[in-house]
């Protein structure tokens, strides 16, 4: 099982994430959606070696995917 301990500077990567993702028009605005995207981020950031703008590429697809508002 991977750690979801984050450093520091790793959390607060994860929140600009998180709060620039969360503020999009198009992002559920409900307290569920909000706080499954967050743990979300955190395990997948815990879990992947991955380069900052191309996590943030994919975590958005994903975000757009599974938190978008219905229309």
């Amino acid at each position: 099982m991977h750690s979801t301990q984050l450093e520091p500077n790793e959390l607060s990567a994860v929140k600009l994430i998180f709060d620039d993702i969360a503020a999009q028009e198009w992002f559920d605005k409900s307290e569920e959606a909000r706080s499954s995207f967050a743990r979300y981020l955190i395990d997948t950031y815990s879990i992947s070696q991955i380069e900052p703008a191309r996590f943030r590429k994919i975590v958005e697809c994903s975000a757009r995917m599974h938190y978008s508002r219905a229309r």
